[in-house]
């Protein structure tokens, strides 16, 4: 039996209406979130040069977009500085990331480990990077959050240069 055209037509928009009603109902949550912290960075040249290691001052911008109760994917900005041992001191760089969040929400606790890629720029070319990262957020009133998160990034680049970033910070959900 053929079913005609109009009736797969009627039930492929009844479900595509149906899906963008979930969605739209699972997007609220949403949060934008501002933080600061330090950086702590390992890096060594070469086999023959002395390994470098210093902090500086980090801060950030974040956003939580909840695809699921226990799963957000979180694009940040995170500002920083180092210093590569190339005699021009301490650079300003930036990491553009692309969180994926675990979370394990406790009431208003809501804990987390995840993984974190992105692009570093800032230094001669953009380097990628990649880690790992942990979360822990309490929720203070009906939308406002504070939040600690710690992330390791190894940044690709011709030395080995190992980041642990450590953050606290709120977030606002709409």
């Amino acid at each position: 039996m053929r079913l005609p055209l109009s009736l797969i037509g009627c039930v492929a928009i009844s479900t595509m209406t149906l899906t963008a009603q979930t969605a739209w109902a699972d997007a609220h949550g949403v949060g934008l979130g501002v933080a600061a912290g330090m950086d702590y960075y390992a890096a060594k040249a070469s086999a023959s040069s002395k390994s470098l290691n210093s902090a500086s001052l980090s801060w950030g911008f974040f956003v939580d977009i909840p695809l699921l109760s226990t799963f957000y994917i979180s694009p940040a900005a995170m500002l920083y500085q180092l210093d590569m041992n190339d005699g021009k001191g301490k650079q300003a760089v930036t990491d553009v990331d692309l969180n994926f969040k675990f979370i394990v929400p406790l009431g208003d606790l809501k804990l987390g480990a995840g993984v974190t890629a992105g692009v570093t720029s800032g230094l001669t070319d953009y380097k990628g990077h990649w880690g790992a990262l942990g979360y822990l957020s309490y929720n203070l009133v009906s939308n406002l959050e504070a939040f600690a998160m710690v992330q390791y990034k190894e940044l690709f680049s011709d030395r080995a240069i190992h980041n642990i970033h450590g953050y606290l910070g709120g977030m606002f959900r709409f």
